[in-house]
């Protein structure tokens, strides 16, 4: 079942996932990890994703992982090579803060004395 997405239906003003909608947050981030996935790659390049394909077969989960894909207009195609069935089409992604892929590394917090940590 193809589903076509564009992720700035569901976030906020400020280009976040909401926060009062479980079900909705849950949706968007799925998308936001396709767009992490597949925004960097060059037109025609693919990989597979570590998102779980959301079809139940037969009642059963299925076992398969998504697989993106940047196709020739710049929407992303997501699919499940597993059971055919989950399919995805993320268009006007790109000014999304997740179009670059993963953010950069950024070292860790420098740990609080003991004294001002709460107990």
């Amino acid at each position: 079942m193809l589903r076509v997405v564009n992720p700035h239906h569901w976030l906020d003003e400020r280009g976040d996932p909401p926060l009062d909608n479980a079900r909705i947050r849950r949706q968007v981030l799925r998308i936001a990890r396709l767009i992490e996935y597949g925004g960097p790659l060059a037109s025609g390049e693919s990989r597979e994703t570590l998102v779980e394909c959301s079809m139940r077969p037969g009642r059963k989960p299925c076992p398969g992982l998504l697989w993106v894909v940047k196709v020739e207009n710049d929407d992303i195609y997501c699919y499940c090579m597993s059971c055919k069935r989950d399919e995805v089409l993320i268009h006007d992604w790109q000014d999304t803060i997740w179009a670059e892929g993963m953010m950069e590394p950024v070292p860790p917090e420098p740990e609080r004395p003991r004294s001002s940590q709460p107990n």
